[in-house]
């Protein structure tokens, strides 16, 4: 955005601060060009149905429909991006 709007059209060098769990604490490094991931943050609810064992047909097993999830968002990095460019992809739990 900020590109697009010509804002950076005289800039010499661009800084950024980072925290970086590898640097000790007050210690600073720098790096030419990229160096961090970008950041995309997003919600997802898994909602499961218990059920009897007699009929595990009827339910819904919400431990095995999110690894299912997590092992579908694993795979994007090695099957559907460059493997010349670096990505990576990360997912928590809350």
């Amino acid at each position: 955005m900020i590109k697009k709007d010509g804002a950076l059209q005289d800039a010499e060098a661009i800084f950024r601060v980072h925290i970086d769990n590898k640097t000790p604490t007050g210690g600073i490094k720098s790096s030419p060009g990229p160096i961090t991931a970008a950041r995309c943050v997003f919600d997802v609810k898994i909602v499961g149905v218990g059920g009897h064992a007699a009929s595990p047909h009827e339910n819904v097993d919400p431990v095995l429909a999110t690894s299912f999830a997590i092992l579908a968002q694993e795979q994007l990095v090695s099957r559907e991006t460059d493997p010349l460019h670096s990505h990576g992809h990360h997912t928590t739990t809350a």
